[in-house]
C-alpha cells in the first residue's frame, strides 16, 4: 500500500505543478493583450468635451490639451503655419491637419519612447500599425462630426463649428444655411415670433459696401444715446435726477488713444493675452465676466462694463454687493419693442431693471451709470440688416456689438480679442461658466453671425492677429474721414 500512496501523492504534485503553469500562461497572454490601446469609440470624443472645465489655475477647456507638457508643441505647429503675413489664409488647409489630428499627436507622442526601444525593423512596423490606426479613428471622427451636424438632437458639447465653417467666418464669408438644423431651427423660431413687434421698412444696400462706406454709416447713425429723464414717462416720475448729468458720450471730454474690448467667449482661456489688454487706454468687459484668477488670459483693468438687464434683477449675480460692478463706468440695456415706446417698455420690460437701477443710484449717485436707450440699441439692428443678404433675428443686438460701437466713439483705436473666435474656438459659452453652446458664438436670440460678419469686414487687423487672437482692430469715429452728403444705395 505505501508505494501505491507514494506513487499517488508524486501524480498530485504533478498535476499542481501543471495547473499552475497553465495558469500562468493564461495570466500572460491576456496580460499582454490588455497592454494594446483600444481604438476609441465612436463617442469618446463627445464624451471627452462633456468634462466641465476646471476654474482657476488649473483650468481645462473643451478641445484644449490637458497635459502641459505637450500644449507648447502643438500651439507653435499651428501658429508657424500663420506666420506668413498677409495672404496667410492659403495656408489654412495645412491647419486642417492640426485640428483633424491633435488626438493621434498626442497619442503619438505617449508611445514615442517605446517605439525609439525596438529595432528598425519594429519601429517600422509599430508606425505602420499606428498609421492604420490613425486612419481608422480619423473616420470615426470624420463620420461622427457628419452624424452631430445633421442632427437635430446634436446638443453643442464637441466643437460644433466645423473647421471649414470657422475658416469662411474668418473671411467674412458665411450665410445661415451653413449653421447646424438646430440653430437654423431657432433662428426661424424668432423670425416667426417677432416678440418685439419688428416691422422693418428699410431696405438692404443693392451692392456689398467697402469697408469706408461701413465706417461712415456707423459714424453718421450710431450715435450713443442714454436715458437723460426727460422724455416720458421718466420725466412724470422725476427720474431725471436719477440718471447721469454728463452724457456718455461726454463722459471722457479727452477720449481714449487704443481701448479694448474683451469678449467673455470660452476661446479667450490659454490665450495668454492679459498683459495686452492691459496695456491699453480704456478696457470694456461685459456682465459678470470676472478677473480674478483669469488675469493671464483677459487682464486686470476694467474701465467699463456694459451689463444686460437679467444682472441687475438674478440674485446669483449679486449686483448690490459684487465688486465687479464698483468703481467702473456701468452701461445697461434692456430689450424694448421695436418703436421704442418707452411708457410700454417701463411697465412691461423683459426683466424689470428699472428698481434695482432706481436702489443703486440713491446708494451710488457718483457712479457713473447709465441705461442705453432703445433708440440707440434699435438703430444699430437696422444697420446691420441693411447689410446682410438674409432677414436676421427680430431680436436687439448682443452686448457685445453695443460695447463695439460705444468703444469706437470714445477711442482712436478700439482692439476687439474674441468676438470673432480664434483657432482656439470652443462651444464653451463664457470663460467663467461651465456651460456649452455653439449658439453663443452663431447666435440664437441675438442676430450674432450677421454682426460678426459685419466687424469681419471693417477689420483693419491682420490675418496672423485674427487667427492667432482671435483680435480684431478697428479705427475710431473721431479718425475717420467721411464725405458729408453720402448718399449709398
Amino acid at each position: 500500500m505505501k508505494p501505491n500512496l507514494k506513487q499517488w501523492k508524486q501524480l498530485m504534485l504533478f498535476g499542481i505543478c501543471a495547473w499552475g503553469l497553465l495558469f500562468l500562461v493564461i495570466f500572460i497572454y491576456f496580460a499582454d493583450n490588455n497592454s494594446v490601446e483600444p481604438v476609441p469609440s465612436a463617442f469618446s470624443y463627445i464624451e471627452d468635451k462633456k468634462l466641465p472645465p476646471i476654474q482657476g489655475k488649473q483650468r481645462v477647456i473643451m478641445g484644449a490639451l490637458q497635459d502641459p507638457s505637450l500644449s507648447y508643441a502643438i500651439d507653435e505647429g499651428i501658429l508657424n503655419s500663420f506666420k506668413s503675413g498677409p495672404g496667410s489664409l492659403k495656408t489654412i488647409a495645412d491647419v486642417e491637419n492640426y485640428f483633424e489630428s491633435e488626438d493621434e499627436f498626442i497619442m503619438s507622442k505617449k508611445k514615442k519612447a517605446t517605439v525609439y526601444r525596438d529595432s528598425n525593423q519594429s519601429a517600422r512596423y509599430r508606425q505602420s500599425s499606428h498609421s492604420r490606426q490613425r486612419k481608422t479613428r480619423r473616420n470615426v471622427r470624420r463620420a461622427k462630426q457628419q452624424m452631430l451636424e445633421e442632427s437635430d438632437e446634436w446638443n453643442g458639447f464637441s466643437s460644433t463649428m466645423s473647421k471649414s465653417f470657422l475658416q469662411k467666418l474668418w473671411k467674412g464669408n458665411v450665410s445661415s444655411k451653413m449653421l447646424t438644423p438646430r440653430l437654423q431651427k431657432a433662428r426661424r423660431e424668432y423670425l416667426r415670433a417677432n416678440k418685439l413687434g419688428v416691422s422693418f421698412s428699410g431696405k438692404q444696400n443693392s451692392r456689398k459696401l467697402s469697408a469706408q462706406e461701413l465706417l461712415c454709416i456707423l459714424k453718421k447713425r450710431a450715435h450713443v444715446r442714454t436715458l437723460d429723464g426727460k422724455e416720458a414717462p421718466f420725466s412724470n416720475l422725476g427720474w431725471e435726477k436719477y440718471f447721469p448729468h454728463i452724457p456718455l458720450n461726454k463722459l471722457y471730454p479727452q477720449g481714449f488713444s487704443t481701448c479694448a474690448v474683451v469678449s467673455s467667449a470660452g476661446a479667450i482661456l490659454n490665450s495668454s493675452l492679459g498683459a495686452e489688454i492691459d496695456s491699453h487706454d480704456a478696457v470694456l468687459r461685459f456682465n459678470s465676466a470676472p478677473t480674478h484668477n483669469y488675469e493671464k488670459d483677459v487682464g486686470n483693468k476694467t474701465t467699463m462694463r456694459i451689463i444686460n438687464s437679467q444682472i441687475l434683477t438674478n440674485p446669483s449675480h449679486h449686483f448690490s454687493d459684487s465688486s465687479l460692478y464698483k468703481d467702473v463706468t456701468l452701461v445697461a440695456w434692456d430689450p424694448s419693442p421695436y418703436y421704442a415706446d418707452l411708457h410700454m417698455w417701463y411697465h412691461k420690460p423683459d426683466y424689470n431693471f428699472f428698481p434695482p437701477y432706481e436702489h443703486h443710484r440713491k446708494k451710488n449717485p457718483n457712479q457713473p451709470f447709465y441705461i442705453l436707450h432703445p433708440k440707440f440699441t434699435w438703430e444699430l439692428w437696422k444697420i446691420i440688416q441693411e447689410n446682410s443678404n438674409e432677414k436676421i433675428q427680430p431680436n436687439p443686438p448682443s452686448s457685445g456689438f453695443i460695447g463695439i460701437l460705444i468703444m469706437m466713439s470714445l477711442c482712436e483705436k478700439v482692439h476687439v480679442y474674441e468676438y470673432i473666435p480664434s483657432y482656439r474656438q470652443t462651444d464653451l459659452c463664457h470663460y467663467h461658466e461651465q456651460y456649452y453652446d455653439a449658439a453663443c458664438t452663431l447666435g440664437a436670440y441675438h442676430p450674432l453671425l450677421y454682426e460678426k460678419m459685419l466687424i469681419q469686414r471693417i477689420n483693419q487687423g491682420t490675418e496672423d492677429n485674427l487667427l492667432r487672437k482671435g483680435k480684431v482692430t478697428l479705427p475710431g469715429f473721431s479718425t475717420l474721414h467721411c464725405p458729408i452728403n453720402d448718399h449709398i444705395t
